[in-house]
């Protein structure tokens, strides 16, 4: 006879976590054998094998006999409780699970937040003793307000018998589903078993693991090994080919299902396919791979010229202009941007000038819709055009002091300016530069943390100050670079934070009902130890990358050297979900070590794994960290300066 029997199939996490911690826990997979092979006043977890099937029924027999024997009892996701059905089946959009009382001994405590991912839940009015609820509730690690009224029971007692908990869920498949955060899981895990009678340090390999670990020496080869590993990762999961015709798709969504698995996010967006094409083309270009190349080539040009990108009519006032997405006709100046840059880059790099003519109608499409100091609408679309026209935009003078939204077109325009010398490119970017340098970083208005505003900044000012050369200038970039290193924690990570909460475009939910209803940002306080791997690490270490060549600081190479490092260990390793291997993702929880935030944002929570924005500029990052070689390459190219030329005065100055 035993004291803790489990009554369930051996491929258990539950079980698995026990082998894995070193001890053999005693597994029955019928409940007859289960019960029989039981002592009296012993425990018995009944475990739901075929989650989010439902199959097992805690009869009134099955009751009695617990309760005569003295047995107490863990039952998880029963089809049915004492003769009556438990409700049909629920799943969750938004909801978390909240602890509600001191049940674990304050490992986790009351109120702390984990996540049930695809949770799916039987409820039932015969739970008391609330242990756990499931909640749209807004906070990082514990509950931000109070505990919302109409929370789900999960956890709990059986009509006010102690000696036998029902869970309307499966808290045992916390390794196939990617439970988070570990700490918290483990806790909950070894207050129950201790609660039956087991106390064991229980431990487990999470499904999702680092390529390096947390106190690694990072190499140059592991740099170029990370590159490698994420421009594999793109070419077997995010591009898309149809006859001729290559695209970069968006990622992966946030949103976790019971076993594990991210569902591909389908939408074919312009920064991402240009972002991808710059990563891959510097990939095949490592490799002298024509084939990667040639992708690579395919899906730049498709951005420019394909219709569900292009914009080619030259009387529109969309003329050059590159879709946001797959025939969606709607301009954001920072996803132009992106497409710009990466453009250049390729270019560069691969001497790729059949892009140059539509980079320059790109760019003067964008300057056109510029207003007279320097910042653009930071969206336009077709439906604004059929009352307006670009000189609207052109001659008013309109202020958004949002590093976000305006900065990259900044750094694109000073690019630009520097290989062919159209004037209004410099004039309006220093103009707008300096106004928003005037408010920096304060009156910033940000969109998901002021941190990304401050780490946007930094590459545009790299470009300036290597054009101008003025010490002015070198002051500015100076304030970015050092106001992103203030946010630098001892792993290299940069932690997310904001101060005005009123000056955010995207700020944390300021009540419950406000959770999942918006973008948002990935922390409730500054307090919390998250990282932005899509709106601010990246960006941060795209321009410290470009700060290390020009400032020559020490304080500035090791702030790089660190996020480098950081970055480079953070990559992810799985065999369990293959599709993600070799990627990251956008929030990271620098405490606990692994990926982990608040999942406010209604589309984009930590676990989304985005193309472009994200994966393809790190491992770009990390490329030319490796090798040396910075973003801003080039110099005045007389036969693009006569394009250029030509071209601004086709676009502008004759049409006003």
């Amino acid at each position: 006879m035993n004291n803790v029997i489990f009554c369930t199939r051996r491929s258990n996490d539950l079980i698995k976590a026990l082998r894995y911690s070193g001890y053999n826990p005693v597994v029955f997979q019928s409940v007859n054998d289960a019960l029989k092979n039981a002592r009296e006043a012993s425990s018995i977890l009944f475990l739901a094998d075929k989650y989010p099937a439902s199959s097992f029924e805690l009869t009134p027999s099955v009751i009695d006999e617990i309760k005569s024997r003295k047995i107490k009892a863990y039952v998880e996701y029963p089809l049915s409780i004492n003769g009556k059905k438990t409700d049909e089946p629920k799943t969750i959009k938004y909801e978390r699970a909240i602890i509600r009382n001191n049940f674990f001994n304050g490992n986790p405590a009351k109120n702390s937040i984990c996540y049930i991912n695809g949770c799916w839940y039987r409820s039932t009015d015969e739970l008391s003793d609330i242990s756990i609820s499931l909640a749209k509730a807004a906070g990082y690690d514990s509950l931000a307000y109070e505990m919302p009224k109409d929370s789900i029971p999960v956890l709990g007692c059986l009509n006010n018998d102690r000696n036998i908990l029902v869970c309307t869920t499966s808290l045992s498949s916390f390794i196939r589903g990617r439970y988070s955060p570990y700490l918290r899981w483990k806790g909950i895990w070894e207050g129950i078993l201790k609660y039956f009678g087991l106390e064991i340090n229980l431990n487990w390999q999470p499904d999702i693991d680092f390529m390096h670990k947390i106190d690694s020496n990072i190499t140059k080869k592991d740099y170029v090994n990370a590159f490698k590993k994420n421009c594999k990762w793109s070419l077997e999961n995010i591009i898309l080919k149809m006859e001729d015709n290559a695209f970069a798709i968006e990622g992966y969504q946030s949103d976790i299902s019971h076993d594990g698995r991210q569902y591909l996010r389908h939408s074919n967006r312009g920064d991402c396919n240009m972002e991808t094409a710059m990563q891959l083309g510097l990939y095949g270009s490592y490799l002298k791979d024509p084939e990667i190349l040639k992708t690579a080539k395919n899906i730049a040009s498709n951005i420019y010229t394909h219709p569900w990108f292009a914009n080619p009519d030259p009387e529109s006032s969309m003329y050059g202009l590159t879709n946001w997405y797959e025939k969606g006709r709607a301009f954001y100046g920072d996803d132009n941007a992106r497409v710009l840059l990466s453009s250049i880059i390729l270019r560069n790099n691969l001497d790729f000038k059949d892009l140059d003519e539509y980079i320059l109608k790109c760019a003067f499409g964008n300057l056109r819709t510029t207003g007279t100091l320097g910042f653009r609408r930071m969206r336009l679309d077709d439906g604004r055009f059929a009352n307006t026209t670009w000189k609207d935009y052109y001659n008013e003078d309109f202020i958004h002091l949002s590093p976000h939204y305006q900065c990259y077109l900044w750094a694109a325009y000073l690019w630009i300016y520097k290989l062919t010398g159209v004037e209004e490119l410099l004039t309006k970017s220093v103009n707008a530069i300096e106004m928003t340098m005037a408010a920096f970083p304060d009156e910033l208005i940000w969109t998901n943390s002021l941190t990304a505003e401050i780490a946007r900044m930094i590459l545009p000012l790299c470009i300036l100050y290597r054009i101008t050369n003025k010490e002015e200038h070198r002051k500015w970039l100076e304030r970015a670079v050092f106001g992103i290193i203030e946010y630098q924690q001892p792993c290299g990570a940069i932690r997310d934070g904001f101060k005005d909460v009123s000056k955010g475009r995207y700020p944390p939910p300021k009540s419950n009902d406000d959770y999942g209803t918006t973008e948002a940002s990935l922390i409730q306080s500054n307090s919390d130890p998250a990282t932005d791997l899509m709106y601010t690490t990246n960006w941060a270490f795209l321009g410290l990358h470009e700060a290390s060549f020009i400032l020559k600081d020490e304080r500035v190479n090791k702030a790089y050297d660190l996020l480098a490092d950081f970055l480079t260990r953070i990559q992810i390793k799985t065999n369990a979900q293959p599709y993600l291997d070799g990627s990251w993702m956008r929030g990271f929880d620098y405490s606990k070590w692994e990926y982990y935030s608040s999942a406010a944002d209604i589309g984009w929570g930590a676990a989304c794994v985005e193309s472009g924005w994200c994966n393809t500029w790190i491992s770009t990052v990390l490329y030319l960290k490796a090798y040396k070689k910075p973003v801003f390459t080039g110099s005045f190219d007389k036969e693009l300066s006569e394009k250029a030329k030509r071209i601004y005065k086709e676009m502008i100055t004759d049409r006003l």
